[in-house]
């Protein structure tokens, strides 16, 4: 995952399945942008997952049994509080004399080599509320664990856990000196039926069953509602309604320094936190960068084994060869892809396509189609224009109006509808 990530604002062209209620009346109604599934379901996959791979998924399970049955001798706290630069070293990660003193050796039958972790800390706006006027910046740590060889893992079919923390916070070190509000799992099984599974834990590292999330929050508040696994994750990651095996999603880097230009124009850490700065000439930031770029081209490698022609896997190949030999930040107007092959946004519909960067990639980067893919969004062009525009009637229809985690200015919406208006 990611999860999300996060990741939601949804300008979909399909009611399939409904997506967000809208309220009739002064007493809103709470709204799906993504299905949230339920806890039944929740439990139910948790039972399959149990059968299916060995892991505890039981009432006291905990994001350290998880960290064990991979076959790493690290806690839950460990792996959340770490630095990355030191749980990527063996060397590090191993040290009795200023590190955690961790036995690399012999660790669930092999020793532990460069690239078995992988771990980045970043700026994450798709996990913020944006209904207020000074949204609270999302930051994410994620972490990947080559399961070890010897582990209950490995043996069970599963290559490799990804580990997404969540935190918020006005700045990166206040985020990251607090605790994860809500961690999620991906267990990546490429011979397995679904390749990809779920699982979710708490603040407090314990199982649970849904992650709470800010998508709809444009009519409560910034109140946050709970999508359960699988429905709620699979939405996000390339499977509406269950109907193939999901994605892992790629990280766009560009997107987040886009979005301190709008919505987050406070934020003024560094947007890939363990680069210690935004210059993306300096050494540091290329270190930080990379870990980006490999976690990216093992994404496109499990996108190409699930669905090689998706606007998702298009995506995902789409930043690494604009980043193939470089570290900046690219524009939205230079990110944009083709599927199929057509005509590609044009340096003149770079206003536009700003404004549908920031207003709906939240959840059109993953879900449905991407707004960084020209033909997807003229074929809905029409459909758009519609549900930014409601009609009284309309707008009380579930899964109409959008974006459903903010409302539009007048001026907003006028001049979006007016470009979707423009393409052909």
């Amino acid at each position: 995952m990611l999860l999300r990530v996060l990741t939601s604002v949804v300008l979909s062209l399909a009611i399939d399945p409904p997506l967000t209620a809208m309220a009739a009346a002064a007493q809103p109604i709470v709204r799906e942008a993504i299905t949230p599934g339920s806890e039944q379901e929740a439990r139910k996959y948790y039972d399959n997952l149990t059968k299916e791979f060995g892991v505890n998924t039981s009432a006291d399970a905990s994001l350290s049994d998880l960290i064990a049955f991979a076959g790493y001798p690290l806690s839950a706290e460990q792996l959340e509080s770490l630095d990355p630069e030191i749980l990527i070293s063996s060397e590090r990660l191993g040290a009795c004399n200023g590190g955690p003193c961790v036995n690399t050796r012999d660790m669930a039958g092999a020793v532990l080599r460069s690239g078995d972790i992988l771990a980045a800390r970043f700026f994450a706006p798709k996990i913020a509320c944006v209904e207020t006027s000074k949204p609270n910046p999302g930051w994410r740590k994620l972490v990947r664990l080559r399961v070890r060889p010897d582990s209950g893992a490995s043996k069970a079919g599963i290559e490799a856990v990804i580990v997404l923390f969540n935190f918020f916070g006005p700045t990166g070190a206040a985020a990251f000196g607090g605790h994860s509000v809500n961690t999620q799992v991906m267990l990546l099984a490429p011979s397995h039926t679904n390749r990809l599974y779920w699982m979710d834990f708490d603040g407090a590292g314990r199982l649970s069953f849904a992650l709470s999330a800010t998508f709809d929050a444009g009519l409560t508040g910034c109140a946050a509602r709970q999508y359960f696994v699988p429905h709620g994750c699979n939405a996000c990651h390339g499977s509406p309604g269950n109907l193939r095996p999901p994605m892992v999603n790629y990280l766009d880097t560009d997107h987040w320094f886009d979005r301190v230009a709008d919505d987050f124009a406070d934020v003024t850490d560094p947007l890939l936190f363990d680069a210690h700065n935004n210059d993306t000439n300096s050494p540091e930031f290329a270190r930080a960068f990379d870990v980006i770029r490999q976690f990216n081209e093992e994404a496109l490698q499990q996108n190409n084994l699930v669905h090689r022609e998706s606007f998702e896997t298009a995506a995902a190949r789409t930043w690494l060869g604009i980043h193939a030999a470089s570290d900046a930040h690219v524009p939205p107007v230079a990110r944009g892809f083709s599927t199929p092959p057509e005509t590609n946004w044009q340096a003149t519909e770079a206003e536009g396509l700003g404004l549908l960067n920031r207003f709906c990639f939240r959840c059109h980067g993953s879900v449905r189609f991407s707004i960084f893919d020209r033909p997807g969004v003229v074929s809905r062009a029409a459909n758009m224009r519609q549900r930014i525009k409601p009609s009284a009637v309309q707008a009380r229809t579930p899964g109409f109006k959008m974006p459903p985690d903010r409302t539009l200015t007048p001026e907003q919406i006028t001049t979006l509808d007016n470009f979707l208006k423009s393409l052909e």
